[in-house]
């Protein structure tokens, strides 16, 4: 209830840069970036997008609708992080909206309250990638120790430099701002 007063929702139209404390320069809000999972053991990909690309650190599957015809083969396989040795599961669930972007959704059952109950029902390893000052932990070293918004721009590029970068577009969205 506090943080209604202390907390306003400003509502963003599409790519947006803001001021953030602590950071010298503006933060990046309101795009949707797409990138690729790798299917192991295949030539296949998995492609989904967030807002909040610095999360993918702490993903623990790819999620997708289990009526969804698109991804009925993938059925018992696993996708590959980039940064890291962490094979992924591809879960069914019925929280996916097959009919938004890929149908595709990362899940970070640690940093996200959907993602939180997808995790718990499919026994997924939920993963901490921050600190309690905005720092980056349980992550690769080139990220390690890294500020969140900064971590947004270093995954970005590392997704570009090893071929798992695929767009980014607008995305109307709505960011609590501090007063």
């Amino acid at each position: 209830m506090i943080l209604e007063f202390i907390v306003d929702k400003k509502e963003l139209t599409g790519r947006t840069l803001l001021p953030v404390p602590g950071y010298k320069e503006k933060v990046e809000f309101g795009v949707l970036v797409s990138f690729a999972y790798k299917v192991d053991g295949t030539d296949e990909e998995v492609i989904v997008a967030t807002t909040r690309i610095e999360t993918m650190l702490g993903d623990s599957a790819v999620s997708v609708h289990p009526a969804d015809p698109r991804y009925q083969h993938l059925k018992g396989k696993m996708v590959l992080h980039p940064f890291c040795d962490r094979k992924m599961p591809i879960v069914f669930d019925d929280f996916v909206d097959m009919s938004f972007g890929t149908g595709a959704v990362k899940i970070t059952p640690a940093h996200d309250h959907n993602d939180y109950e997808v995790g718990e029902r499919h026994n997924l390893a939920f993963i901490n990638i921050l600190d309690e000052n905005g720092l980056l932990i349980n992550v690769p070293p080139p990220f390690l120790g890294m500020k969140r918004f900064e971590a947004r721009k270093a995954v970005l590029q590392a997704l570009k430099d090893r071929g798992h970068f695929r767009e980014i577009k607008d995305n109307p969205m709505v960011v609590p701002v501090c007063r």
